[in-house]
């Protein structure tokens, strides 16, 4: 027998199953981020830490591009989160998302330079567009999945 859902209820899914692709992409920022608290500042950390580092960057940077092919599939909408997804690097992630989860034959692949840029000044400003976004992203899903779940408390206490 197959159940019929309301179209509220689907979009509930898609948004909760978009929230496990944030908390996912949460937890390798979280991961990131204890490593780089925990590691001797950049010139003077080993080769191995050095590597360590940036993968866990990478992977987090390449799972919060998930979140937005989901957001948009999930039509999730939201001011802040809209400015952010208008810019040029979001197209530049999606490539370095590629870059991370699609083998590459090059060793020194510049879908990774394309995103984090040519200099200093150009990894400062993509960081701070990534914070930034990841945590748009996690505001706007909280938001939408509550007020979800208040449009369906309503329309229940509607019904009764």
């Amino acid at each position: 027998m197959t159940e019929v859902h309301s179209a509220e209820a689907e979009q509930f899914f898609r948004l909760m199953s978009l929230h496990k692709y944030w908390l996912n992409a949460d937890f390798l920022r979280d991961v990131f981020m204890r490593r780089l608290k925990n590691s001797d500042p950049p010139a003077e950390a080993d080769f191995a830490t050095t590597m360590d580092n940036h993968i866990a960057m990478s992977l987090w940077y390449a799972t919060v591009y998930v979140v937005i092919e989901g957001s948009r599939g999930a039509g999730l909408s939201d001011p802040d989160l809209d400015v952010l997804l208008a810019d040029d690097h979001v197209d530049h992630l999606r490539r370095f998302r590629n870059q991370i989860f699609h083998y590459q034959e090059e060793y020194d692949n510049p879908k990774l330079l394309e995103f984090l840029g040519e200099n200093d000044d150009d990894a400062e400003a993509v960081t701070t567009w990534i914070r930034k976004t990841h945590a748009a992203l996690g505001k706007a899903i909280e938001t939408a999945i509550q007020a979800n779940l208040d449009s369906n408390h309503s329309e229940n206490q509607n019904r009764q």
